[in-house]
């Protein structure tokens, strides 16, 4: 562009100089014949007051030399050469020649200055629009850059919030071992609780006499031993699907969150000039269960695995329910955190609750709970509780 520039003004600086030149030449032409004019006037008068003269001298002589003399040519030529108005001087003649010679130089030079300054004028042009060109280029540019800058900022902000869904992933499934293991050592001591009292049983059985009342108590004690031992079975049965299905089921669950993130993500870009109003806000978490009704006074160690058994099913049907219809209603990250602490409280009220109304069903019936009873109460308790926490993070995404 500055190149263009510098032969545009060096071209016109030539035109101006070619004009200025030719300005003086038609001076001096002007000047030149203004002289040859006064001369011309000047030689003019001469011949005038020479052919007075010699008509002066003409009327001295005779008659006959008069009609030699032929006058009427001389008038002649001097008309012409009035008319005319031109010098027949020789230099005049070469002033004239050498001025309309540099003249036409002159208008030759022009013409193609003339032609040089187009030719600058189009290519200045051309350079012009190419600069514009480039310019409109470079802002096109400029905003992809933007865009791109703004998707990295979401993808990265994603990506984090994965980030921290995997840690507390992986936070849960660490705790899941710990509880798990802890559910094994609470179902070791049990049955270490249950050979004593069979053991017990036993030296009962040795050393009352045999009666009625005794016999009935005893088969109530090998049912209830017979049952809490298939449960014990189903419960550590059940304690390893629970603790390995909601941990799959909720990591796949966030691989279609993190899918269908990245996918609304990329419709959010290709719409940019038409932007996607907001989600409406995710539906406000179901209410906790109600208590289950009260169960036989026979059996509440079998009505409280029953209802352990079946809480973590419907706390699992309903976050997959709430998990399919927050992704057909569109898809809003949220903290972990915050969610969990806010469903966390009614579910460990329930348990408190379930085990209290246990305890107060074996006061009620007038059974004197020894240090058997009261040891398992309070692991079954710890267990229950365990498994209520761990049930939190599966319900809640």
């Amino acid at each position: 562009m500055f190149c263009v520039c510098v032969c545009v003004c060096v071209l016109s600086h030539r035109v101006l100089q070619e004009v200025n030149s030719m300005q003086e030449n038609l001076e001096v032409e002007k000047t030149c014949r203004e002289t040859v004019e006064a001369l011309a006037t000047k030689l003019n008068r001469q011949n005038r007051s020479l052919k007075r003269k010699s008509m002066m001298y003409l009327a001295h002589l005779g008659s006959d030399v008069l009609a030699k003399i032929n006058l009427d040519d001389d008038e002649v030529d001097d008309q012409q050469e009035e008319e005319s108005g031109t010098c027949s001087s020789t230099h005049c003649h070469t002033i004239i020649s050498e001025l309309r010679g540099k003249l036409e130089l002159a208008q030759e030079e022009k013409k193609c200055l003339a032609i040089d300054l187009e030719e600058a004028k189009d290519q200045h042009r051309k350079t012009r629009e190419e600069l514009l060109r480039e310019k409109h280029d470079n802002t096109v540019l400029i905003a992809e850059t933007l865009q791109q800058k703004k998707l990295l900022g979401k993808y990265n902000r994603v990506s984090k919030y994965a980030v921290e869904e995997y840690e507390a992933l992986q936070a849960d499934l660490e705790l899941e071992k710990d509880l798990r293991a802890e559910a094994e050592k609470f179902a070791q001591e049990m049955l270490v609780e249950q050979k004593k009292m069979k053991r017990q049983s036993k030296v009962l059985l040795q050393t009352m006499s045999p009666s009625e009342a005794l016999q009935c108590a005893l088969k109530e004690i090998t049912s209830l031993t017979h049952k809490l031992e298939t449960q014990r079975l189903e419960h550590q049965q059940q304690v390893g699907n629970y603790f390995l299905h909601p941990l799959l089921q909720h990591i796949s669950l966030c691989i279609l969150l993190c899918v269908f993130v990245v996918e609304e993500l990329q419709k959010k870009l290709q719409q940019v000039s038409n932007p996607v109003p907001a989600p409406p806000p995710p539906p406000p978490p179901p209410p906790p269960p109600p208590p289950p009704p009260p169960s036989a006074p026979t059996n509440p160690l079998s009505s409280n695995l029953q209802n352990q058994q079946n809480a973590p099913k419907d706390i699992r049907q309903q976050a997959v329910a709430e998990m399919m219809e927050r992704i057909k209603r569109g898809i809003q990250l949220r903290p972990v955190g915050q969610t969990s602490n806010r469903a966390k409280s009614p579910q460990v009220q329930h348990a408190h609750a379930h085990t209290h109304t246990i305890l107060g069903k074996k006061n009620v019936h007038g059974e004197q709970p020894d240090v058997l009873t009261t040891t398992k109460c309070s692991s079954f308790h710890h267990s229950e509780r365990n498994l209520v926490l761990t049930s939190i993070p599966t319900s809640i995404i």
